[in-house]
């Protein structure tokens, strides 16, 4: 029967934000791709971003941006911004105080700020940060991902209202989408597939969301504790792809490497 794969990035595919994919990771694709599966990735990152991650490993199909976007054989389908207005809202709150932000307005590996100090205060260097001290923000088309400087014991300084987050580092804040779950409904849509032809691989919290029940779901061995609670298989050591692909991964057991 043929299988609907989708895979995080970050912790499950590679080492968090780097190019470094292991052997077992691309050997893994390959073999799935062979025996007719369907293979996509499914992640937080930016469309951009995702695309050329997946190139890189011979896959064709994204869900990006948590969710916001799916890119379908080389096709965008979609590729959505977080809630605009609550995007102002959240920004007009906190500008100008004691947490400065930076804003991803279009579909590249950049952010913008316009506080002088912004780099001196977070450690992430991922994106190129672009600072300019007239920049506003209220005259963005959509906003991909908010960056705020922040500590994690400092969340309830933050006026998020209704928008999602996680943590980029332990001291920057990344408001950005977490329903990875909305894209691969699209797919199944798309393509009519039933639940027990899907199964998803992921590591973190922002995969949660499409770690369904009614899906076979695959943490990794790093995954958080709350990932793994809701997972029908878990592997043992981390980004062990072709282990899980030779086993039978009809469901509900634990599946330790050696």
């Amino acid at each position: 029967m043929k299988r609907y794969f989708f895979f995080d990035i970050d912790g499950t595919l590679t080492t968090p934000l780097t190019a470094d994919y292991p052997d077992s990771a691309r050997e893994a694709v390959r073999r799935l791709q062979e025996k007719g599966n369907f293979v996509a990735i499914a992640s937080g990152r930016l469309q951009a971003d995702a695309v050329d991650v997946a190139e890189e490993l011979g896959i064709d199909s994204v869900i990006s941006d948590g969710g916001n976007g799916v890119t379908c054989c080389g096709k965008i389908l979609y590729h959505e911004g977080l809630p605009l207005e609550a995007c102002f809202r959240l920004l007009g709150e906190i500008d100008g105080k004691k947490h400065p932000w930076a804003v991803t307005t279009e579909n590249k590996k950049r952010r913008k700020t316009k506080y002088d100090d912004y780099l001196e205060r977070v450690t992430d260097r991922y994106y190129e940060t672009v600072v300019d001290s007239r920049y506003d923000y209220r005259g963005a088309a959509q906003i991909y991902k908010i960056f705020i400087a922040c500590a994690k014991r400092e969340v309830k300084e933050i006026p998020l209202h209704t928008l999602p987050h996680v943590w980029l580092t332990k001291g920057t804040m990344l408001v950005e989408p977490v329903h990875k779950e909305r894209g691969i409904f699209e797919i199944m849509k798309r393509y009519n597939v039933s639940d027990d032809r899907i199964v998803v691989f992921g590591d973190g919290l922002n995969d949660c969301s499409m770690f369904r029940p009614e899906w076979m779901t695959v943490a990794m061995g790093n995954a958080k504790p709350a990932l793994k609670r809701r997972r029908g298989i878990l592997l043992m050591m981390p980004m062990m792809m072709v282990s899980i692909m030779r086993a039978d991964i009809s469901g509900g057991y634990e599946y330790r490497t050696q």
